[in-house]
C-alpha cells in the first residue's frame, strides 16, 4: 500500500536529576489545558483492527529524524516508516504518516485519537501513562557517552560526572539519565538544552561549552558525519529498549503490534530492516586513484561508446555523464541499493519507468535514461542561475532530490548568502541534517553532507575524464597511466564521516564552465523563489 505524508551559544540550566514524575505531570496538564469554562471531553474511543481495517487507513505519527522518517532520494526513509508501512501492509491498509515536531505534540495526537500508533524510536516513560501503553521493545539501542577529540578522553562514570554534561530537553535521552543513574549509584548533574536554542547536545560538545553528551548510537552513527571532531568515549552498560506506543485501552491492536514483531523477527525480516535503515549512515567506500585508474583501463573502454551516445542523443557532455554514472556505482552495471536503485546510473525503477528504461541493469539503457533524468533535474534549476553552478546544483537535485537542494538554498539565505551560488549553498548542505536547521525548513532532514561530498566527487571525476580526453586528442599516444598522474596514489576521499569538515571545493573540470548540456536556452527551467520560511517549490524528487 502506498503511503502519505499530511502534514557558542547560551545553554539553559535544566532539571539536575530530572524527575520523571515531572514530565508526567506536565503531560496531563498539556492534555488538560483547554479553553476557559469549556468542560473536559470525553476520551477517543480507543481503535481496534477491524476499525482500523474498517478505515483503510493505519494512521502513525512520528518524528522527522534519521532513525525514525525523513524524505531521502527515493521517497521516505527511516527504520519506523519502513516497519509503519510493513505493519500496514499486514493489514491490508494505506499507510498515513503524521510527522509532528517533539514528543509532547505526539502524546497530545495519542491522546486526542488522531493517531492509531506513535512510532518514533522511542522508549516508555511515565510521560506517557495517562494517554498510552507500550507495545514490546522490538529493538535496544546503545548509548554513547561523546567527547570532543583533542580534549581528555573520560575512561568512567566518575570522570563523566566531573564534566558538563548536557541532553536535548524532552529527550528520550534526558529520561533514560533520570532512571538509569539512579540505579547505577551515580550523582549525576546535567543540562537539557532547549530545542528553540538553536543548537544541539553535539554542537555544544563541539563548540566547547559542554564536555560530554548522552546520544543515541543509531543517531550518532547520522551525525558524526556532521561533527568529525566528535568521538565516542565510552558506552553507557545498560540498553535502551525501542518501542512503538498505542492509545490507552487499545490492547487488541497492542497484541497485534507484538504478534506481528514476534513474526517479523522470527523470520530474519526485522534484522534486516534494522540493517538496510543503518546501511544509510555507513561511510562511503574509500576510493583511491589507484583503483580509479584500474576503473578507467579495465570498465571505460566498453562503456565510453554508450556515455558517448548518450550525449549525443540528450545533449549532456559524455564525461559529466560519466563521472556521474562512476559516482554512482563505479561503473558496475549490476549495482544494486538496499533502497531498490539499480543499474550503472542507479535509477529507481518508478524512476527507469519515466525516462523509457525497461531494464535498468542493461547499461545502454541505464546511461541513456540517467542522462534523460539528469535533463529532468537541470530543467527545475532556476534558470537565473549561471553555469557551472546550474550543473553542480542539478547533481546535487539528482542525489538528495529538489526539495531538500531547495530547503538548503533556503537556509543559505536565512543565514545571508547567495541561494544561487553553489559555493556559498555547497556550505550550508550539512545544515539538512542538523535538527536545529532542518526543522525549519519544509522538507525536513537530509544527508545533505552526502549530496555535497557527491558533487565534490562528480567534479573531480569529470575533470580528470576531461583532461584525459582532451591530452589524448592532442598528443593521440600515452598511457592511462600517464593520463592519470594528476592524481596522488592516496585516496580521492575522504571517510563520509570526515568529508563535510574542511574538504576544498575542486577546481571546475573545465576551464570555461563544466561539461554539461549543449543548447541549454532549449531546456524549460523554473524560476524557484528561495526565501525564508517559502521553500514551496515542491517535496523531494521520487528518486533516480
Amino acid at each position: 500500500m502506498a503511503a502519505e505524508v499530511t502534514g557558542p551559544s547560551a545553554l539553559r540550566r535544566g532539571l539536575s536529576r530530572a524527575r520523571p514524575g515531572l514530565f508526567a505531570l506536565l503531560a496531563v496538564l498539556a492534555l488538560g489545558a483547554g479553553a476557559p469554562g469549556c468542560a473536559a471531553q470525553a476520551p477517543p474511543t480507543p481503535p481496534t483492527v477491524e476499525a482500523i481495517k474498517a478505515r483503510g487507513v493505519l494512521r502513525v505519527a512520528t518524528l522527522n529524524s534519521p532513525t525514525s522518517y525523513y524524505l531521502g532520494t527515493h521517497g521516505p526513509e527511516g527504520l519506523e516508516y519502513q516497519l509503519a508501512a510493513g505493519f500496514a501492509r499486514s493489514l491490508g491498509v494505506r499507510l498515513q504518516v503524521e510527522p509532528l515536531a517533539n514528543r509532547a505534540a505526539l502524546r497530545n495526537a495519542l491522546a486526542s485519537g488522531q493517531v492509531d500508533v506513535v512510532a518514533a524510536h522511542l522508549s516508555w516513560d511515565p510521560a506517557w501513562e495517562d494517554v498510552g501503553e507500550p507495545a514490546k521493545p522490538f529493538d535496544e539501542v546503545t548509548q554513547h557517552w561523546v567527547y570532543r577529540r583533542g580534549q581528555r578522553r573520560p575512561g568512567s562514570l566518575t570522570e563523566v560526572a566531573r564534566g558538563r554534561v548536557v541532553v536535548m530537553e524532552d529527550s528520550v535521552e534526558a529520561l533514560f539519565l533520570a532512571s538509569w543513574a539512579p540505579r547505577a549509584g551515580i550523582a549525576l548533574d546535567w543540562i537539557e538544552i532547549p530545542r528553540d536554542g538553536g543548537i544541539d547536545a553535539l554542537d555544544a560538545v563541539a563548540e566547547g561549552t559542554a564536555d560530554v553528551a548522552l546520544v543515541d548510537a543509531h543517531e550518532f552513527a547520522f551525525a558524526r558525519a556532521l561533527h568529525p571532531e566528535i568521538g565516542v568515549a565510552f558506552a553507557v552498560p545498560e540498553r535502551r529498549p525501542v518501542q512503538w506506543i498505542l492509545p490507552r485501552g487499545a490492547a487488541a491492536l497492542r497484541e497485534t503490534v507484538d504478534a506481528w514483531f514476534a513474526r517479523e523477527r522470527r523470520s530474519g525480516r526485522l534484522a534486516a530492516a534494522s540493517e538496510r535503515a543503518l546501511q544509510a549512515s555507513a561511510q562511503m567506500r574509500r576510493l583511491t586513484a589507484r583503483e580509479f585508474r584500474q576503473h578507467v583501463e579495465q570498465r571505460l573502454p566498453a562503456l565510453q561508446p554508450l556515455f558517448e551516445q548518450a550525449s549525443v542523443q540528450t545533449g549532456v557532455d559524455w564525461r559529466l555523464l560519466a563521472a556521474l554514472a562512476y559516482q554512482e556505482s563505479q561503473w558496475n552495471p549490476r549495482a544494486e541499493s538496499p533502497n531498490g536503485a539499480r543499474g550503472i546510473m542507479m535509477l529507481m525503477p518508478e524512476t527507469a519507468t519515466t525516462v523509457g528504461v525497461s531494464d535498468t541493469f542493461d547499461a545502454r539503457q541505464s546511461i541513456l535514461g540517467g542522462a534523460r533524468y539528469f535533463l529532468k533535474v537541470l530543467a527545475q534549476i532556476p534558470a537565473r542561475i549561471r553555469e557551472p553552478d546550474r550543473t553542480w546544483f542539478a547533481i546535487a537535485s539528482y542525489n538528495m532530490g529538489y526539495g531538500h537542494l531547495e530547503d538548503a538554498r533556503v537556509i543559505t539565505q536565512m543565514r545571508g548568502g547567495d541561494p544561487d551560488s553553489w559555493a556559498e549553498v555547497r556550505e550550508n548542505l550539512p545544515l539538512l541534517a542538523d535538527e536545529a536547521w532542518f526543522q525549519r525548513v519544509k522538507n525536513g532532514y537530509a544527508r545533505g553532507w552526502e549530496a555535497q561530498y557527491t558533487v565534490d566527487r562528480v567534479r573531480q571525476f569529470a575533470n580528470v575524464l576531461e583532461w584525459r580526453s582532451t591530452a589524448r586528442h592532442q598528443s593521440g599516444t600515452g598511457s592511462l597511466l600517464a593520463d592519470l598522474a594528476g592524481l596522488e596514489d592516496e585516496d580521492l576521499a575522504q571517510d563520509e564521516a570526515e568529508a563535510p569538515a574542511g574538504m576544498a571545493s575542486p577546481a571546475s573540470p573545465m576551464a570555461s564552465g563544466p561539461p554539461t548540456v549543449r543548447d541549454q536556452e532549449k531546456i524549460p527551467a523554473g524560476d524557484v523563489s528561495a526565501s525564508p520560511g517559502t521553500a514551496n517549490a515542491g517535496s523531494a524528487a521520487p528518486g533516480r
